[in-house]
């Protein structure tokens, strides 16, 4: 089996890749967040496919601890898509967000007689996902 061929050289795997590799534009991801998926997939259904603005107001006034590290993701996704993708801040609106489980701490608890329950420290990983509105023509 041969590699397949290009017309471009590259001196190293590394360069290589950092030709190549595919970046999706005003996108951020917390990962390991120490909040449980289901308390903050409240918070992320509240803002999802809302303009950046709103969401980020919103997120200032929602009275949920989750509201926090959303809001950090958001503003992290907006950032990227502003200073590497030449996008227009006033313009950008939530295309995608969403929250996957991440490992669950497992831990233990004495109860009686000798026995155990086990607490699980849940995980989740928030992703939002940032592009510009389209503009409808014949509007203005």
């Amino acid at each position: 089996m041969s590699a397949p061929t290009t017309d471009q050289s590259f001196r190293n795997k590394k360069q290589r890749k950092q030709q190549v590799k595919l970046r999706r534009p005003g996108y951020a991801v917390a990962k390991y967040v120490r909040m449980s998926p289901r308390k903050v997939r409240l918070v992320v259904d509240v803002i999802r496919g809302k303009s950046v603005a709103e969401a980020e107001d919103l997120l200032r006034f929602i009275p949920k601890s989750a509201s926090e590290p959303v809001a950090k993701v958001l503003k992290s996704a907006k950032s990227n898509a502003v200073n590497n993708d030449e996008m227009l801040e006033d313009r950008l609106v939530i295309t995608a967000a969403y929250v996957d489980a991440g490992p669950t701490l497992k831990r233990m608890i004495p109860r009686a007689r000798g026995s155990a329950n086990i607490i699980k420290k849940r995980t989740s990983h928030i992703t939002i996902i940032v592009g510009e509105r389209e503009t409808r023509r014949g509007n203005r």
